[in-house]
């Protein structure tokens, strides 16, 4: 898998002669995406605006830092403030037709997830009565967006280099439990920009801090590097497991002692293990499939076969990857999937929401 392959932090003599001939494709990547940079500080390339208040939710390595739940929240807190909020997904995978797509108008889900993508179908799902919008130049979404819902705050999932867009806040977020990979660009490794870039976020966020076994370390050095901006703390926290195809939760602490299967197609599989495992279960085995895997009759089989002969009670999977399978395990086998927030540490989720809000120049609205 590419992933593992180039996020490994502790990499042997061999594995760094045999991946050498990546350090001058990321060389020539780096160059590249400085460039772009550069030509959009300098207004060579245009930079667009939206009539409404927009904001940055994203990262500078490959997936895996919680941008989906965390957009969640934010969406969600908005709306619970009184604003009229939007979510503008580029569609990653998805096969949707033209410029722009809806896959939510906030009353109703109107794409499928093959159209929509996995991600912007799973925040249509997850933030029912928020519409979420797809499409490659989101400031042509967030236009359609303004003129069809009255949008006042647009937010943008995984924007950080999205730059043809002017935002008013700009989020950065970091897994905490490996925040640059092996410090290598793409391809050689994880990060989609240069560790410099981390200097255009206003505000940063540190990611599943309950899984991190240095974060002081890695707070003091972020402190010093990113100049003054601030810097916040959240981690995962399990709300519930979902049954699939029934709208029934049973509370996390169901899964203590349950014999099952866990797999997953997510960019940090670990992650998901060890929320999962922090639940006590009886975890048979453990099946991993590349990132955004839309699985087939092929794999639903393979899956279905492996719990049989193990035995399980229920397989278990990411809500990601629920999107992904559905309709392919037989139904006499429980197909689970865990679903997680972001958890603020004490008081901080007031403290950043009162930066957000301060930032954008937003009251909090009466009723």
């Amino acid at each position: 898998m590419l992933y593992n392959l180039i996020n490994a932090q502790k990499e042997s003599k061999l594995r760094k002669v045999i991946l050498f001939p990546l350090c001058l494709l990321s060389f020539f990547y780096g160059l590249a995406s400085s460039m772009r940079v550069f030509l959009y500080s300098r207004r060579i390339f245009k930079t667009h605006s939206l009539p409404c208040k927009v904001v940055s939710v994203g990262n500078i390595t490959m997936g895996g830092t919680g941008k989906t739940p965390f957009v969640c929240l934010l969406a969600e807190t908005i709306k619970a403030r009184g604003y009229r909020a939007a979510i503008l997904s580029r569609g990653y995978k998805g096969n949707f037709p033209g410029p722009v797509g809806v896959v939510s108008d906030g009353n109703k889900i109107l794409m499928d997830p093959q159209q929509a993508g996995d991600e912007p179908f799973l925040l249509a799902e997850k933030v029912k009565d928020i519409p979420v919008v797809v499409g490659r130049e989101r400031w042509l979404s967030g236009q359609f967006a303004l003129k069809q819902f009255r949008s006042e705050v647009i937010i943008l999932d995984d924007g950080y280099q999205y730059l043809s867009l002017k935002r008013d806040l700009n989020l950065l977020l970091i897994d905490s439990s490996s925040p640059f990979g092996n410090g290598h660009l793409f391809p050689r490794g994880v990060l989609r920009e240069s560790l410099g870039q981390v200097l255009r976020a206003d505000g940063v966020i540190l990611t599943k801090t309950g899984q991190s076994d240095n974060i002081i370390n890695l707070k003091m050095k972020l402190e010093k590097a990113i100049e003054g901006r601030p810097i916040f703390q959240v981690d995962y926290g399990p709300v519930g497991i979902a049954v699939y195809g029934t709208e029934f939760f049973f509370p996390p602490e169901h899964l203590k002692g349950k014999k099952v299967l866990a797999f997953s197609g997510v960019a940090r599989p670990e992650s998901f293990l060890k929320t999962l495992a922090a639940l006590n279960p009886s975890i048979a085995d453990v099946l991993t499939f590349p990132d955004h895997h839309w699985y087939g009759p092929e794999d639903g089989e393979k899956l279905y076969n492996k719990a049989v002969a193990m035995g399980v009670e229920a397989l278990v999977t990411t809500e990601k990857d629920l999107i992904r399978v559905k309709n392919l395990i037989p139904g006499n086998i429980p197909l689970w999937a865990l679903a997680i927030r972001h958890v603020f540490p004490q008081d901080d989720q007031e403290r950043f929401f009162e930066f957000v809000f301060s930032r954008l120049g937003l009251k909090a609205r009466e009723g």
